[in-house]
């Protein structure tokens, strides 16, 4: 099965961490107003598609509808390193590493949702694959389903979408081959523009209502979850 990669993106048109062929092959779904500002930049297929969860939801909607898997990348990507735990750490190729695991996500059957690990540290990922375990919605692999994100939600929609595919189809997993670099918190525009303490303590109020005892707090990290 081929793939397209989405990039959801909002305010960061000056900041994107892609060559140019990237800028010329990936779809940027960007919030309403800022398409002229996305193309100025080189980007040459740019849809203007609101909100995090909706650019979601288009993206999933626009691949599947091509019977593509649909990529979702965030746009503040840093770096690809392998990872040391399966041999000698060595920075790669984005498009590379998409596409290596676009190919062992297409040997395995009856899962839809494939992720990555949420840090770069290789402590944390010492198995390559880690079964039903949340999938950061920073890098996102998802095969045609009938699955789409919650849009009730704000932030914190992968672990929705992650208990999702593990309550439908009983499986999602996390290939740990690659460690994937991002800025997060530190990156000006997307979600850090509205994130705050109020924001998340509604949508994990929300989430806790909707899983139960699939959802409890981080007793380590503030505002954080874990499935």
């Amino acid at each position: 099965m081929n793939y397209r990669v989405y990039v959801i993106s909002a305010g960061r048109y000056n900041a994107l961490p892609f060559n140019k062929k990237q800028k010329e092959s990936y779809i940027f779904c960007v919030r309403n107003g800022e398409k002229t500002l996305y193309e100025n930049a080189g980007c040459k297929y740019v849809h203007e598609t609101g909100k995090l969860v909706e650019s979601r939801n288009f993206a999933l909607k626009h691949a599947f509808a091509n019977n593509n898997i649909c990529i979702q990348l965030s746009d503040d990507i840093v770096k690809v390193n392998t990872n040391k735990s399966f041999g000698t750490k060595k920075e790669v190729d984005l498009d590379e590493s998409l596409t290596d695991m676009v190919n062992i996500f297409n040997k395995i059957t009856g899962v839809y949702l494939m992720g990555v690990p949420p840090t770069d540290n290789y402590f944390y990922a010492k198995k390559l694959v880690s079964k039903n375990t949340f999938c950061i919605g920073d890098l996102l692999f998802v095969k045609p389903c009938n699955l789409y994100f919650d849009e009730s939600l704000t932030l914190k929609e992968d672990y929705d979408y992650t208990l999702q595919h593990i309550n439908q189809y009983g499986h999602c997993f996390r290939y740990q081959k690659y460690l994937y670099t991002f800025q997060h918190y530190k990156n000006k525009g997307g979600a850090v523009d509205y994130r705050n303490e109020s924001e998340e303590q509604k949508n994990i109020f929300y989430l806790m209502a909707k899983w139960g005892s699939k959802i409890k707090l981080n007793p380590k990290r503030k505002n954080e979850i874990l499935i």
